[in-house]
């Protein structure tokens, strides 16, 4: 494991770490993407490798740029990508910001891989990047995700009615959010 690389790696025994994410890390996605059941709770499922390498540099750019912190999640155990964790909309006047967490790989997914990077991203968004608020929105079928984020300190904040088509169908997006008060009070600093 690379040091340089390492993003954040929480001292308590977390499985996982987050690093910067590399151009050839679209390599690994782009398998994601071609599995409908790993990706079922995404809205962009089937894509080129061309679109998903171009996607990877584009998010890589925002991160470089300041835009956006956008992170990628590795077991420590093995340095296996297993997911993307991103802050996103990052307003530093109002200091807020959305979260997105992606564990793409099916065999990792509610394992609470995802929680753990949401609890190390939080940490980063409110303590070094001085947030106040971070939101979420989260399709209302994603019981997982739900169960994950609560375990985060969410506050359920209200419904976005049949926001999103998915599987033939309008389904719901939930909207979450944690204050930097009740994550402190949770994780106790």
């Amino acid at each position: 494991m690379a040091k340089e690389k390492i993003i954040m790696e929480n001292t308590s025994p977390n499985r996982v770490y987050l690093r910067a994410v590399e151009p050839e890390d679209y390599l690994t996605s782009y398998r994601w993407r071609s599995d409908f059941e790993a990706l079922r709770y995404e809205t962009h499922r089937y894509v080129s490798k061309e679109t998903e390498r171009k996607w990877v540099l584009k998010i890589i750019e925002e991160h470089e740029t300041g835009k956006s912190v956008r992170l990628a999640i590795c077991l420590k155990e093995n340095n296996q990508l297993i997911g993307y964790i991103h802050l996103s909309d990052i307003d530093y006047q109002n200091r807020s910001c959305e979260i997105h967490t992606l564990i793409g790989n099916k065999e990792h997914q509610g394992g609470g891989f995802g929680t753990e990077a949401r609890n190390m991203i939080l940490r980063y968004a409110f303590l070094e990047l001085g947030m106040e608020r971070v939101r979420s929105r989260i399709i209302a079928n994603n019981a997982g995700a739900i169960k994950s984020g609560l375990k985060s300190g969410y506050t359920y904040e209200g419904t976005l009615r049949k926001a999103v088509f998915q599987g033939g169908q309008f389904v719901d997006v939930l909207l979450f959010s944690i204050l930097k008060e009740e994550f402190l009070q949770k994780f106790n600093g």
